[in-house]
């Protein structure tokens, strides 16, 4: 039986399912996030005035 893999993107402020790094969305940044934290906004998106990230765009990926 093949399983579905699990959605693997998550909201500001969620809770972190388990501990691993996450990048964030639209710039690619890797933040290392424990298992029980909640979600932040990306520091370097806001580091980019033109690049500012709208609001539920937002979002963790986790890629390990």
């Amino acid at each position: 039986m093949n399983e579905q893999p699990l959605d693997l993107t998550f909201g500001v402020g969620d809770i972190v399912p388990e501990d691993g790094v996450y990048a964030c969305v639209p710039c690619g940044n890797k933040m290392t996030y424990k298992a029980g934290e909640r979600f932040s906004s990306c520091l370097e998106c806001f580091k980019n005035e033109t690049e500012a990230p709208i609001e539920g765009l937002e979002l963790w990926e986790k890629i390990s």
